[in-house]
């Protein structure tokens, strides 16, 4: 069987490769240059450039269907939400010359806009964290009065398509009215875009994996989040398989299979400390960051997606608990963070852990159960990969940080205020460069 995997520089690409080499597929890997994370892996069979679907989605969309046509490949699998994108636009087509097993492109853009996604959960009776929908800055005068701190605030979309390619957005924190109208002067997709202004969750993140086909669920898997760069929530870098309670079950039926989802999920809540209610945040319709850790817990969502997208039944065991997986690098990340910022600056909450028990608890090499995510004694490369291209990537990440502060500052006396007129935390968590399309293609969170 041949597979063509897209986005080689993710993380899931690389555990997709993994689990369907190591089954005796022949794995293509593609990406928009020839060396990449997932393409460094003894299971890697072929390496594929492309056009960026990032700044040129219509070149991409071409090469695709030209590809898939000369190679003859069994399967496709894009794993990020703007190859997603991409497939599912021109599914048709795909589908004269390969299997996939992705939803319609009502489905994936339901999902993929949070404000949509959000009142048809309220709807569909899964809570969600009381939400302001705002449409740029303008929008944000006319919520203020209404507001209750503190909040979380985000794009209704994660990757934002303009009129120059893909944009890639993140998640900000305020703590007052003054904050809060910093943020959106100061964060340019905010301004210009449609956002949501929520109440902050505190509590642990849980993941819900899911296999649909058209509306029937298959099979699911459940994950807690151990810790998660930034901090305050973020991409997880050591978390561990759980039971899926009943209730996310439940909701993860009505939301997704009412729109007659096909393929995979990962449905992303909080657990609130205080009551211990679930809240959904967010639904990603492909791929996750953690998928690694279900294929070691023993819930092979590759291969079942295979089968899945072959036509084949599909048998899903049930799979182990308490199993962990960390990502290293991501957890170093972690830590630096956590050593030499304030814990203000992070927006942590009270109950977060003291420095001290964060390198204790970093400095646990090994335990029961626990893998690692890119690390692997069966295939080392991807590990010296990613080890080597943190390293390069350094310089220029501090030079473009520098730039990006004397920008803000030269700014600021044209308009004749301060640099920092808002707390260290509000400065800390906006006054950083947006990502390049070029970065902004490497990260895949949860």
């Amino acid at each position: 069987m041949k597979v063509f995997v897209t986005d080689g520089n993710q993380r899931p690409s690389l555990a997709v490769v993994r689990s369907l080499g190591r089954r005796g597929a022949s794995v293509l890997v593609g990406e928009e240059q020839p060396e990449s994370l997932a393409a460094s892996s003894k299971y890697c069979a072929g390496r594929v450039t492309y056009p960026s679907p990032y700044r040129d989605p219509d070149a991409f969309g071409r090469f695709l269907l030209d590809f898939l046509a000369r190679e003859q490949v069994d399967v496709v699998m894009p794993v990020t939400d703007v190859t997603t994108h991409a497939m599912c636009a021109n599914q048709e087509a795909v589908r004269q010359h390969t299997a996939l097993a992705i939803p319609s492109l009502e489905a994936f853009d339901f999902v993929s806009n949070k404000a949509a996604l959000l009142e048809a959960a309220a709807r569909c009776g899964v809570p969600v964290p009381r939400t302001h929908a705002v449409d740029g800055q303008g929008g944000v005068r006319s919520v203020i009065d209404r507001v209750r701190y503190p909040v979380v605030v985000k794009p209704t979309r994660s990757k934002i398509l303009t009129g120059n390619g893909w944009l890639s957005a993140t998640v900000h924190y305020a703590d007052s009215e003054n904050e809060l109208r910093q943020l959106y002067r100061d964060t340019p997709y905010l301004a210009l875009y449609p956002s949501l202004i929520q109440e902050r969750i505190v509590g642990p993140g849980i993941g819900v994996f899911v296999l649909f086909d058209r509306g029937q669920l298959l099979t699911d898997f459940g994950h807690r989040r151990l810790r998660e760069k930034p901090p305050a929530g973020g991409v997880s870098v050591l978390r561990e398989s759980a039971p899926v309670d009943a209730r996310l079950r439940d909701y993860a039926i009505r939301l997704l299979g009412s729109i007659g989802w096909h393929g995979v999920a990962m449905m992303e809540y909080k657990q609130d400390d205080r009551t211990g209610d679930f809240f959904l945040m967010e639904v990603n319709g492909r791929f996750w960051g953690s998928l690694q850790l279900a294929v070691d817990a023993g819930l092979d969502f590759p291969h079942l997606l295979c089968e899945l997208a072959l036509g084949r039944p599909v048998a899903a065991p049930a799979y182990r608990l308490g199993v962990k997986s960390r990502w290293l690098l991501g957890d170093v990340d972690h830590l630096f963070l956590r050593l030499f910022r304030s814990s203000r600056a992070l927006s942590l909450p009270p109950s977060a852990p003291s420095r001290s028990r964060t390198l204790a608890e970093f400095l646990k090499f090994s335990g029961p159960d626990l893998h690692y995510e890119i690390v692997s004694r069966d295939d080392p490369r991807p590990f010296v990969f990613e080890l080597c291209q943190t390293v390069r990537s350094l310089p220029a990440s501090v030079a473009r940080r520098i730039g990006w502060r004397v920008g803000r500052w030269r700014r600021a006396q044209t308009e004749g205020h301060a640099v920092s007129p808002v707390p260290e935390h509000v400065v800390n968590m906006t006054d950083q460069p947006p990502l390049t399309l070029e970065e902004s293609s490497k990260v895949v969170g949860s």
